[in-house]
């Protein structure tokens, strides 16, 4: 795990690439430094000065129209996850460092054309991915699943990113495979591997990080992948956020109410 932390933590030593946005849409960017700020403040285990940054971003979030419906949702989400986790009682650092690296890489997503932030993290995610293939390979289902889930959590850190700059049947196409994998992980053990379906999700992962173009598709599409894909963690709507919102409030009135 700390090999990954210090891997990702590399992405960001390069900095801020050229962003897409017009130089008269600093809304953009300033989410992009706001962003890097909290994640840095994770990292030093300074939480409180973290979500101040984040109720910033919200306030951004909420008047910004320099976002497209599909970018919006997926910046969106990843913010009220990494909120939400802040404002658990008990959580890792590893989470909350995970977290908002999510939202730091979505932010980039929107704002850079060539070569955004977390197509950094190709190594990783194929490494991570390499390993569930060789316990296969090795028949070693006791360590299968905890390579698996391993791996599933570094996909997750970029997939607000792939959702914003992959095509959407090429993400579905991956998103399949890997439930395919998930549920029906015993096919795998007890007799001879099928290593050729793992294989070619092993080079359909690869393609992701060979198409960064803008997705052209409905966005509608995506909401479509987002209800079935079974390992994706940024199903909160906008319903969702509202109530989180709500929620928040609520408690600053009963803290007032209870002080007077």
């Amino acid at each position: 795990m700390k090999q990954i932390f210090f891997a990702l933590l590399a992405v960001f030593i390069m900095g801020v690439r050229f962003s897409m946005a017009s130089p008269g849409d600093p809304e953009l960017l300033k989410l992009a430094d706001m962003a890097d700020e909290a994640l840095h403040y994770s990292k030093v285990e300074r939480y409180e000065e973290a979500k101040k940054v984040l109720t910033h971003m919200e306030n951004i979030l909420e008047d910004t129209d320099g976002l497209n419906p599909d970018e919006l949702r997926a910046v969106t989400a990843s913010y009220v996850e990494a909120a939400a986790l802040l404002d658990k009682e008990n959580f890792t650092n590893e989470e909350a460092v995970n977290s908002l690296m999510k939202l730091r890489l979505a932010v980039d997503a929107v704002i850079t054309e060539h070569e955004p932030l977390w197509t950094n993290m190709e190594a990783d995610v194929l490494e991570a991915f390499q390993n569930v293939k060789e316990r296969i390979l090795r028949q070693d289902q006791e360590n299968f699943h905890r390579e698996l889930n391993h791996f599933l959590s570094v996909y997750d850190i970029i997939y607000p990113s792939v959702m914003i700059d992959v095509p959407v049947e090429q993400v579905q196409k991956v998103n399949a495979q890997i439930q395919y994998l998930e549920r029906y992980s015993f096919e795998f053990f007890g007799g001879e591997a099928d290593i050729g379906t793992v294989e070619v999700l092993e080079r359909d992962l690869e393609s992701l990080f060979d198409h960064t173009e803008e997705d052209e598709a409905d966005p509608s599409l995506w909401w479509v992948i987002i209800s079935t894909g079974g390992i994706i963690l940024i199903t909160l709507s906008y319903v969702g956020w509202k109530k989180y919102r709500a929620e928040q409030e609520y408690r600053k009135r009963r803290k007032h109410e209870l002080k007077n």
